[in-house]
């Protein structure tokens, strides 16, 4: 089977079920294939030239199933959870940042609004900077928003082209290392609950090779809980499997603060909807589609059956183990700080 991907740490599971033998010895032979993201990689999922891919969720996926490309989540790949750090972070430019300073407080740093970077419109990280906004009273009239790619932030932040940028570790760590950028906020702190990444099954893959799907997620199901016992990015075979994969400098990796899988592969679906909600009202979705369009569960719960299920207090780290991730880091984790549910977001103020 084919398995599209980015060079990120975030699929590790992945890495370390083929590192392993999970996928061997269920007959399964993973060929790994560079995209540039899961919108782009659509076509291929559809005709089945992809099987899987590994991406986060956005408007275009909502419109490209809207319009009837036959791709849906079928597994979890990193998500936020309450009191725990995220792997994204809002970084500010040398200059205007200060320690302990709050987002408000960055933006009072500069005249006029505070210019913002990040990776794509429509996508996660815009969703992000949304309730980064509402958290604190700020609307949009407050910020300028640039579309950046991630290679290119560091050079952005040094030359002032922009003030801040939202970014996953360990590209963060670079803003810090390279462009002086100090650490603002976590993305977790303002989502506590978002679904950060996923695996996206082609239609293909789904109706036409049920079992290899099956068997594909059972291998990655045993990934991510060996990625557990391993003892998350610290863990000097971790980051060297990454290394070898990706060429991410190894102590980057160990650095950085990890993306958390759940040990069921259990998606927050409600999440999902919700950054769709955003999307529709921020005009990036067309026709926002049913859950139903969106998820597949019958192959997940399959594999479930076959791997067993733990509970959900175990699925996911607690608070504290993902403290001991970062005593064991080069430098601990910046604490997580203040957390804002948002439980009525997206508001008018944000839809307009």
């Amino acid at each position: 089977m084919t398995f599209g991907t980015l060079p990120i740490a975030t699929v590790v599971p992945i890495l370390i079920a083929q590192e392993e033998g999970y996928f061997e010895e269920r007959n399964i032979e993973v060929e790994r294939e560079r995209i540039n993201g899961v919108p782009l990689a659509a076509p291929q999922l559809a005709s089945g030239d992809i099987d899987v891919a590994a991406g986060s969720f956005g408007a275009s996926i909502a419109n490209s199933i809207s319009q009837d490309v036959p791709i849906k989540i079928a597994a979890d790949m990193a998500q936020h959870y309450p009191n725990v750090p995220g792997a994204a972070r809002v970084w500010a430019r040398e200059g205007i940042y200060s320690e302990d300073a709050t987002f408000p407080e960055i933006a009072d740093a500069v005249d006029g609004p505070l210019t913002v970077a990040h990776n794509a419109e429509g996508g996660s990280l815009d969703y992000v900077l949304g309730r980064v906004l509402t958290a604190y009273d700020m609307s949009w009239e407050d910020v300028e928003v640039n579309e950046i790619q991630f290679s290119n932030m560091v050079s952005a932040l040094m030359s002032g082209d922009v003030d801040a940028c939202i970014a996953p570790d360990p590209l963060g760590l670079a803003l810090a290392n390279n462009a002086n950028a100090g650490h603002v906020l976590y993305a977790s702190a303002v989502a506590p609950r978002m679904q950060i990444a996923a695996y996206f099954f082609g239609g293909p893959f789904i109706e036409q090779r049920t079992d290899v799907a099956v068997r594909w997620l059972e291998g990655y199901l045993k990934g991510v809980r060996t990625y557990y016992e391993m003892g998350s990015y610290p863990d000097d075979e971790v980051a060297t499997i990454i290394n070898e994969a990706f060429d991410i400098n190894k102590q980057a990796i160990k650095s950085s603060v990890p993306a958390i899988p759940n040990k069921n592969g259990r998606v927050n679906q409600d999440d999902v909807m919700r950054q769709q909600e955003y999307h529709a009202c921020r005009g990036y979705v067309d026709n926002p589609v049913e859950r139903s369009e969106l998820f597949d569960t019958s192959l997940l719960s399959e594999a479930l059956d076959s791997v067993g299920r733990v509970s959900e207090a175990e699925a996911a780290p607690s608070p504290d183990q993902v403290r001991q991730w970062g005593e064991n880091a080069p430098r601990p984790y910046t604490p997580i700080g203040e957390i804002s549910e948002l439980p009525d977001f997206p508001g008018d103020t944000i839809c307009q």
